[in-house]
């Protein structure tokens, strides 16, 4: 493992400890790593950095008494690491998808193996019966509405992209399988196997992430005219069985099971949902200060999947998002921060002067969203207090941000609004030096500036007194 680097909070400069290591927290990790392979997901980070958390901060022999939140849940990295090992876990997502794939994987190792089987084997039988003759018409150039069953699910109404989503094969092949799906009576095999479609849609679609959702013409590819999304779900559906067998192993060994429960709403309410200190230890990674827009990024999944029919309930989530977007606030008067921070408000100060004949697409736009931002964790920092149980730790890994080609150190701003909460700064670690940061400098919105600056990611660790 690598040699961490602590931050100096007298100096402000990063100094090597060797007392604690903890692994490389990329999501890119997961995708070999069973259950978390099962969706792919842009911002999270890997089971083995949250195993080191949990081996370094809690004794296993109280694991019966121990409860692990996770505010900003994602697709439940935390809640399912804790539960293999034997953990209570609660997590809040506000983005409904990833709320949905959460519960499904941490509720998984309770399906029988041998149901899935005969569930899979009756889904790939179903499938190509009503699929076959889609791929004879696409052979032979006929038309793929008139050539094959009439499905009952329809596309969502209100789901709307620059270029078609689906090409007319596949659209055609997505929607009889979701008939399909629809007919499974077991509801956790239901589940799954919707889980299952939502991780391939984006595969099999016009459109890519890059690493944000855009069309795959804009990104130099080919549109994907057909594809075999039979065989894609049924390979995914055999996948999850292999490591749902792997899940039950782990869970076997706990009597009673770990208790698992997942919140669909805004991090910002854990003080109205969860009682005073009733959180041993916090593991979780907020949204990062670069507008990185997650709700817009699962739009195929929240609307094929039909966890949201139009796009008012977008603008809901969007809005209570923590950290807001930069399109939610941009507009707004300008704002100002809920606590003192002087440096902060100096940077803050200094971005608004930035390219301010652009009005809100300049340095206006962008301070109003930095101001959001750190005041949402001024509130996260509050909320803190209030869960935490004396002397418990959170984890919070953060990277430093470039707006308007200035570097705002996230991750020291937030352990110094912690601070100001009444909890103490334990010490940030320096995880990865993650890229060059032009996809936040060099953008015609953001800068259009040609300079470049190293991002990095850290681990924020506070402690309640």
């Amino acid at each position: 493992m690598p040699t961490q680097l602590t931050l100096n909070l007298q100096t402000n400069t990063l100094e090597s400890d060797r007392t604690v290591t903890f692994r490389d927290s990329a999501f890119e990790q997961n995708k070999q790593d069973p259950i978390h392979r099962w969706v792919p997901w842009i911002a999270g980070f890997s089971a083995g950095f949250v195993n080191d958390i949990l081996q370094h901060y809690l004794l296993p022999q109280q694991r019966h008494h121990v409860r692990i939140l996770d505010p900003f849940a994602g697709v439940g990295t935390t809640l399912v690491e804790g539960l293999r090992r034997g953990y209570n876990v609660v997590g809040f997502e506000i983005n409904p998808f990833a709320a949905f794939a959460s519960r499904v994987k941490c509720s998984a190792f309770k399906i029988d193996p041998q149901d899935l089987r005969n569930t899979i084997q009756e889904i790939v039988e179903k499938a190509k019966e009503r699929t076959a003759p889609l791929d004879d018409a696409f052979v032979n150039g006929d038309d793929p509405i008139r050539c094959s069953p009439e499905p009952t699910s329809r596309p969502p109404a209100h789901f709307r992209t620059r270029v078609p989503f689906f090409s007319p094969f596949v659209e055609r092949k997505v929607l009889h399988c979701l008939d399909i799906i629809h007919e499974i009576s077991h509801l956790s095999i239901r589940e799954l196997a919707l889980l299952a479609l939502g991780s391939i849609l984006v595969q099999v679609s016009n459109y890519s992430y890059e690493p944000s959702l855009g069309s795959r013409v804009a990104a130099g590819k080919a549109n994907v005219i057909n594809a075999d999304v039979t065989g894609l779900l049924a390979a995914k559906l055999r996948m999850m069985h292999d490591d749902i067998l792997v899940y039950r192993g782990d869970m076997a060994r706990w009597t009673p099971f770990p208790t698992a429960e997942i919140i669909h709403d805004n991090a910002l309410q854990l003080q109205h949902t969860l009682p005073a200190e009733s959180i041993d230890i916090i593991i979780t990674s907020p949204p990062y200060l670069n507008n990185y827009h997650y709700i817009r990024n699962t739009r195929p999944q929240l609307f094929w999947l039909n966890f949201v029919t139009n796009p008012t309930e977008l603008r809901s989530f969007e809005q209570n998002n923590f950290g807001k977007y930069w399109q939610t606030v941009r507009d707004t008067d300008p704002s100002r921060l809920t606590f003192p921070l002087s440096e902060l408000e100096s940077i803050i100060d200094q971005i608004a002067t930035r390219n301010t004949d652009k009005g809100s697409y300049g340095g206006r736009g962008w301070a109003n969203y930095v101001v959001a931002y750190f005041n949402d964790c001024y509130r996260m920092c509050m909320n803190m207090q209030y869960v935490l149980k004396p002397n418990a730790v959170a984890v919070f890994v953060l990277g430093n941000s470039i707006i308007q080609g200035i570097e705002v150190p996230t991750d020291r701003f937030f352990g110094e609004i912690g601070m100001l909460c009444g909890l103490h700064l334990e010490r940030i670690h320096l995880l990865r030096e993650k890229r060059v940061g032009n996809s936040i400098i060099n953008s015609s919105i953001r800068n259009g500036q040609s300079k470049q600056a190293t991002l990095y990611e850290t681990a924020v660790i506070l402690r309640k007194g």
